[in-house]
């Protein structure tokens, strides 16, 4: 174990080198490229590998990416793992779980940032409109969907469900994609579910809130924010060759800063791949991606992982990433 952890280490080292990246222009120079294979979940926080075709940052570092939507952000994990994608946007816990059970992926950049209280509004616990519940305290005994059982999006709703003196034992968790929620709510197939943007714009009327979890995770971080998602990569993809991965992370932070200044363009792409009703999600509050990662930005979550036993063993950010 310890030997593979040197060599994710020597591998980090090696990609971390050189990210200063300076703006790119929205039509890279044509060139031969690499095709390169990535997913997301279709959420704004998860929706980079949406994005990077249009930003043009991977078309100027020579990689034709080719992005894919996943069921949640364990898929991506384990698809990065079993070679059918070189790199995609998951959450912390699933990723992390994914490395400690030995799959060659790796943790290479930060994603989507959510800051408390700016975008308390935009990752909600929601109910349906005409629900009888207004508060954390009259959750027990009820249902909650989440997009995974193991990842993030539980462990910050079971740490926030506990802040508010609600045991995990006293609710069920079901797991339940993001384009689903809304209409479960409306059925009453789930008490509550954990949404965030686009959904909570297009939920507007039909569902509302009762609690924003993710601030359990915002309250022990420096600042009030940190990672909800973040980047992984093939190992060997990677390792193969030091120089492109290098490339390939710049692009990542590229895209990152023409995602965070260009709102309209981002709203177009979410739209079209998305296949989302331009009116209903027209005002969504929109996501800042980060460009860059230190462990002050992922510790808090890893913390309430392991709190919330999701990992068999505390763990350290400052052993997954890179010292640039």
């Amino acid at each position: 174990m310890e030997k593979n952890a040197l060599s994710r280490s020597a591998a980090l080292k090696a990609i971390g080198t050189g990210l200063a990246a300076t703006a790119v222009p929205r039509i890279a120079s044509a060139q031969a490229a690499t095709p390169v294979r990535i997913a997301g979940v279709f959420s704004d926080l998860f929706a980079e590998p949406f994005f990077a075709k249009d930003a043009g940052a991977f078309a100027k570092a020579g990689l034709d990416v080719q992005p894919i939507s996943q069921y949640n952000a364990g898929a991506v994990a384990a698809a990065i793992g079993g070679g059918s994608l070189e790199m995609g946007t998951g959450d912390l816990v699933s990723g992390v779980n994914a490395i400690n059970a030995g799959l060659p992926i790796l943790l290479i950049a930060g994603g989507g940032l959510y800051r408390e209280p700016a975008d308390s509004g935009t990752a909600i616990l929601a109910v349906a409109v005409d629900s009888p519940l207004h508060g954390p305290k009259d959750l027990a005994g009820k249902t909650i969907g989440v997009p995974t059982l193991v990842g993030m999006t539980t462990a910050c709703t079971k740490s926030w469900l506990t802040l508010h003196g609600i045991p995990e034992s006293a609710v069920r968790f079901v797991e339940l994609p993001p384009t689903l929620a809304i209409p479960a709510l409306q059925r009453g197939t789930v008490d509550a579910a954990l949404i965030s943007e686009p959904f909570v714009t297009f939920g507007k009327g039909l569902v509302r809130s009762v609690g924003a979890p993710y601030d359990a995770a915002a309250d022990l971080a420096k600042g009030k924010q940190f990672c909800v998602s973040v980047w992984y990569a093939s190992q060997a993809w990677m390792e193969a060759d030091p120089a492109r991965a290098r490339r390939a992370v710049n692009a990542i932070y590229d895209t990152a800063r023409w995602a965070n200044t260009h709102h309209d363009e981002t709203f177009d792409i979410l739209v079209r791949d998305g296949k989302l009703d331009p009116v209903k999600a027209a005002g969504m509050q929109r996501t800042l991606y980060a460009t860059s990662m230190t462990p002050d930005i992922i510790q808090p979550v890893l913390d309430i992982a392991a709190q919330n036993k999701m990992f068999t063993k505390p763990v350290d950010a400052r052993t997954l990433i890179a010292r640039t």
